[in-house]
């Protein structure tokens, strides 16, 4: 949650003639440079002896989107550096972060490819949320993804998305892997308001180690449905299982449930999920979570809200992790924007105390005009 965060925008948009051709190309590409300060009071959740730290964040992001006839193509090009007040907790670092992607239209559909790299710290993002680690590492992501879908008929859409990872890290406790999936769905448009899903993913696990944890495959069917109950309220129902290989495999029942709320004034969304992700820490995590978000609008400038999840993670480090949140926002102009909000969050493991943290934070936010 950021202290004080300084936002800014520009984006232009340009449209180059192609010679013999009857169409345009059109560029349009955007900067963002957000600035933050904040404070958490144990960003390694321990459960003794906790410090907290104070952090500056600058985080430098251009994209670049070029269209034209029925072809896209996307640049994204970021930094990530943070300054800590105790190197000895949280490093300093430089994270870059790279995207280029790629996209056609066809008349009953369209195909593409997306590449990306990415550097962050192993106390962020999907390694802090399937396992316990309590070191700031560096993980490295590497991932190409293809993805294509076709009209079958009128009311019938096929697509597939077709993904190849590869984690490396600088902490010898967590395992480098690579990882192949690929999912194919099959969507049916019953009536306006109702739609029916079936599909199946495939997944392969590979860890560069394997002496530490060994290749698994997943095999995961699902069918679900998509209601419309009214303009404003949305559902999603999945149900399947999730079929792993080798001496830890076996079967596990998977599924979720998601309900979005779109008012005048208030929004919502709550979800749960049963799901399996890799791990870093060998093989991988069998994930419940269940997930809420509720703001509303006081006024045409302030708003309010409160965010609350929880999570328990099955893997080599069993652990509940639990977030609590509540913030409120204020329009000062067309550009200038203030945030006030208070984190709180827990992890439970079993034969350890329990780890809490809080993070408060102000965030102020600046937003340059479309050029």
């Amino acid at each position: 949650m950021p202290l004080l965060r300084i936002t800014g925008v520009a984006t232009a948009i340009m449209i180059l003639p192609y010679p013999g051709a009857a169409h345009a190309a059109i560029w349009q590409s955007s900067v963002a440079v957000p600035t933050t300060v904040e404070y958490d009071s144990n960003p390694l959740l321990l459960t003794s002896d906790e410090q907290g730290v104070t952090r500056t964040i600058i985080a430098p992001d251009y994209s670049l989107v070029g269209t034209y006839d029925r072809d896209e193509l996307r640049f994204g090009l970021g930094m990530h550096v943070l300054r800590s007040s105790d190197t000895d907790i949280v490093s300093d670092r430089e994270d870059p972060n790279v995207s280029l992607g790629w996209q056609r239209k066809t008349e009953r559909g369209g195909y593409g490819l997306l590449a990306q790299y990415n550097e962050s710290s192993t106390l962020s993002g999907a390694v802090l949320d399937t396992g316990v680690v309590t070191t700031d590492g560096t993980q490295k992501l590497y991932s190409v993804a293809g993805n294509w879908n076709t009209a079958l008929t009128e009311r019938t859409t096929l697509e597939n998305e077709t993904r190849y990872s590869r984690a490396r890290y600088d902490i010898d406790t967590l395992t480098d892997y690579t990882e192949l999936s690929s999912v194919v769905t099959l969507t049916y448009a019953w009536s306006e308001r109702t739609s029916f899903f079936t599909g199946i993913g495939v997944r392969r696990y590979e860890p560069d180690d394997d002496s530490t944890s060994s290749a698994v495959n997943n095999y995961t069917p699902t069918v679900g449905v998509k209601y419309q109950f009214s303009e404003r309220l949305e559902g999603v129902a999945h149900v399947g299982m999730n079929k792993a290989s080798g001496d830890d495999g076996g079967s596990r029942g998977e599924g979720g449930l998601s309900l979005r709320y779109l008012g005048d004034r208030a929004d919502a969304t709550l979800s749960a999920e049963r799901s399996t992700v890799a791990n870093a820490e060998g093989g991988f995590a069998e994930i419940d979570q269940v997930r809420g978000i509720w703001s509303y609008a006081v006024n045409e400038t302030s708003r309010v809200g409160l965010e609350a999840s929880w999570q328990d993670s099955k893997g080599q480090t069993p652990n509940t992790l639990q977030t609590y949140s509540v913030w409120a926002s204020r329009e000062l102009s067309p550009f200038w924007d203030v945030r006030l909000s208070l984190m709180y969050k827990e992890r439970q493991q079993d034969g350890l105390p329990d780890a809490v943290g809080t993070i408060v934070g102000l965030t102020l936010t600046y937003r340059l005009p479309d050029l």
